[in-house]
C-alpha cells in the first residue's frame, strides 16, 4: 500500500451480511440502573432517552481503559432498561467490571449473548433492504436505535458508514423476523478488520487498553463527557482535559510487503519510538495498521522501522 494511498476503499470494501454471536450483550436493570450506569462510564447517560444511545468507556482508577461499550437506552413504563454492545470488549470482563461496584446498589446485571443472534449488515444493497424492511424508514444513524424484529437494530461501529448492528432473539425461541435476502452476499470478517484499521479504529482492549489514555486515541472527543458528576477515572479525565495534550497517539500506518505480526517495536534513528499495534494486508501488495508513537522529538524526515526491518509510513501527522 502506497503512503498516500486512499483509505476509504477499504471503508467501501464493507458489504454484505454477517451472523454471529455477540461479542458483549449486557441487559442492566433495577430502580437504581440509571445512577449506577452514570457513576461508572465516562459518557453522561442522563440525556439519553428511548430509543437513543451513546458510545462509553469504561476505566480504572489511573483513567487507563478497561473497555467500551454502546449503551442503548430501552425504556417502557414501571421498567427502565439498559443494554450494552462491544463489537471487541469480552462481556463476561464488562460484567465483573460492573458487578465489582455494585454495592447497595438495586442493580441486576444479565449477560445475554447466549440467547441473542448478532445480524451485522454493510453497504447500500443492505441499507435498501433495511429500509424496506422498516416499512421505508431510514436505518438509524450513530446514537439511535430502532426496533426491528423483536429486536434492536443500530449502528455502533464507530467509523464505519453504513454498517448496522441488529441484535435479536436467537431461534428456536426467536419471534418470527424479517430475514436478509442471500442476494446481498456475507460480509467478510477481513474487510471489516481492514476497513476498522483504515477508520483509524482500534479493538479495545486487544489493541488499546489497560496500558492506554482515551486522549491517546482521540477518544475523548466521542465517548467522554466532561461536563458529568464523578465516575471511575474521572479525576485523571479532568486533569488531561486542562493540559490539551498527550505525549502519545495512536496512529494510521502503512507498510510494503506482508504485514508484519503485531505488536512490535518501532524503531526510528536506532531509538524506540513506539509499537506497532494491529496490522492486516491491504490485498493490494501492502499492509496497513495501528501504530502507538512517542510523537516528542519524532523526527518526521526519518523512516520508522521495525525491530526485522520493515518500513513503516504514518498515514496521520507526525505531531504531538
Amino acid at each position: 500500500m502506497h503512503k498516500n494511498s486512499d483509505l476509504s476503499l477499504f471503508l467501501s470494501a464493507v458489504q454484505g451480511v454477517l451472523h454471529s454471536r455477540p461479542i458483549a450483550w449486557l441487559r442492566v436493570t433495577g430502580p437504581d440502573a440509571a445512577p449506577f450506569l452514570q457513576g461508572q462510564c465516562t459518557q453522561d447517560l442522563r440525556p439519553l432517552r428511548d430509543g437513543q444511545s451513546a458510545e462509553a468507556l469504561w476505566l480504572n482508577p489511573k483513567g487507563r481503559i478497561l473497555g467500551e461499550s454502546l449503551v442503548l437506552r430501552s425504556a417502557v413504563p414501571g421498567q427502565d432498561c439498559w443494554w450494552l454492545w462491544s463489537a471487541h470488549t469480552p462481556g463476561d470482563s464488562l460484567r465483573t467490571r460492573l458487578e465489582d461496584f455494585i454495592i447497595a446498589d438495586d442493580v441486576t446485571v444479565s449477560a445475554e449473548d447466549a440467547a441473542w443472534e448478532q445480524v451485522t449488515l454493510a453497504g447500500p444493497a443492505a441499507e435498501a433492504w433495511l429500509r424496506e424492511a422498516l416499512a421505508g424508514e431510514a436505518p438509524p444513524a450513530p446514537g439511535a436505535w430502532l426496533p426491528l424484529g423483536g429486536g434492536l437494530l443500530f449502528a455502533g461501529r464507530r467509523g464505519l458508514p453504513q454498517v448496522w448492528d441488529w441484535l435479536r432473539p436467537a431461534p428456536p425461541s426467536a419471534p418470527a423476523s424479517p430475514q436478509p435476502p442471500p442476494g446481498l452476499g456475507d460480509l467478510s470478517l477481513v474487510a471489516l478488520h481492514r476497513a476498522r484499521l483504515a477508520a483509524g479504529v482500534p479493538a479495545i482492549p486487544g489493541e488499546f487498553g489497560p496500558q492506554d489514555l482515551p486522549q491517546e486515541a482521540g477518544l475523548e472527543t466521542v465517548a467522554v463527557s466532561f461536563n458529568k458528576g464523578c465516575y471511575l477515572g474521572q479525576e485523571v479525565m479532568a486533569r488531561l482535559h486542562a493540559m490539551g495534550q498527550v505525549r502519545r497517539r495512536l496512529l494510521r500506518v502503512a507498510g510494503p510487503g506482508p504485514a508484519p505480526a503485531a505488536p512490535l517495536e518501532l524503531r526510528q534513528n536506532d531509538k524506540r519510538v513506539g509499537e506497532l499495534r494491529a496490522t492486516a494486508d491491504d490485498g493490494h501488495g501492502g499492509w496497513i495498521g495501528l501504530a502507538m508513537l512517542q510523537l516528542l522529538g519524532l523526527d518526521p524526515a526519518a523512516p520508522l522501522l521495525t525491530a526485522d526491518q520493515h518500513t513503516v509510513h504514518a498515514l496521520d501527522p507526525l505531531r504531538a
